[in-house]
């Protein structure tokens, strides 16, 4: 099976009628930078392989999983030696289900579970990627549902787990220190996704503090303990993150992106972008128009 590239996208083609593609690697591999709008997951299931994400370089060993999320610009190496787990699917899928939409720009740009740190959910993930090389291999009846099905479990234990929220929050020493009680997690995890589901809503830090429980002042402060930044700042954030993804896989207009992520103006949304990118919506998408179909 062959993929198509345009400048650094990727058009990955699908078997016929399908939205996922499940690919066993084997031998020798070199993939140089590229992006794709599906999602892709990577598990080595003998010997290692290398990902590299910018200018950071991730070495998975066997058994490690890499989670890259939409749009993510990513090269990859592997040996002579060794079989990778290569799983794409379609991010419509997640992004149809109303609960998920807000979650998935949230999103870190990858996600890296390493079977030697033992975490928690890594058997979970583990167990259900296996089950889907063994749905594909066998395409029983209903295969692609099952498919679904493993993939909305996947993503479930995902955005439930405080390990995701780390990497979106920043993994600050507060942050890690929040999460290890229960009760503060469940809280303040539970306002950081408020926040990723009404990005366009006027939210302000009123309601925010009013979601947790806590008076403004004292919730302001404890959000820029946990996460680095101020609340103001973290919502400016996610709604540039969700304006980006939008630019790169949608044709709507600067306006239209502009409002679906949040902003009440134009204006305010090009001072604030370009605050963020130190370029314009508009430059942005044509600087990476190359990347497009």
């Amino acid at each position: 099976m062959k993929d198509i590239f345009i400048g650094s996208k990727e058009t990955v083609l699908y078997p016929t009628s399908s939205c996922f593609r499940v690919i066993l690697q084997k031998g020798a591999y070199e993939i140089k930078a590229h992006w794709h709008p599906g999602i892709e997951i990577i598990m080595p299931l003998s010997g290692n392989y290398r990902a590299f994400l910018g200018e950071e370089q991730i070495q998975l060993e066997k058994g490690d999983v890499l989670f890259l999320h939409s749009a993510t610009i990513h090269a990859l190496s592997g040996p002579s030696e060794g079989v990778r787990l290569i799983f794409q699917f379609d991010t419509e899928l997640l992004y149809s289900l109303k609960e998920f939409q807000s979650l998935l720009f949230s999103f870190p740009s990858f996600l890296f579970l390493q079977r030697s740190r033992g975490t928690s959910i890594y058997p979970h993930v583990q167990r259900i990627l296996l089950k889907i090389i063994q749905e594909y291999r066998h395409q029983n009846l209903l295969w692609e549902a099952r498919l679904y099905s493993l993939v909305l479990e996947l993503y479930t234990l995902l955005f439930r787990s405080p390990l995701l929220q780390l990497q979106a929050l920043g993994n600050t020493s507060a942050a890690s220190s929040l999460l290890q009680n229960r009760r503060s997690q469940e809280k303040f995890l539970s306002v950081c996704q408020y926040i990723n589901q009404n990005l366009t809503s006027d939210m302000d830090l009123e309601t925010a503090a009013c979601q947790a429980g806590f008076s403004k002042f004292y919730f302001s402060r404890l959000f820029r303990d946990f996460v680095g930044i101020s609340f103001s700042q973290y919502v400016t954030k996610q709604r540039i993150h969700k304006a980006k993804l939008l630019l790169l896989t949608t044709d709507a207009s600067v306006t239209d992106i502009a409002l679906e992520s949040g902003f009440n103006s134009s204006s305010t949304f090009n001072r604030c972008f370009y605050s963020e990118t130190h370029m314009s919506p508009t430059v942005f998408r044509q600087k990476h128009a190359r990347l497009r179909d």
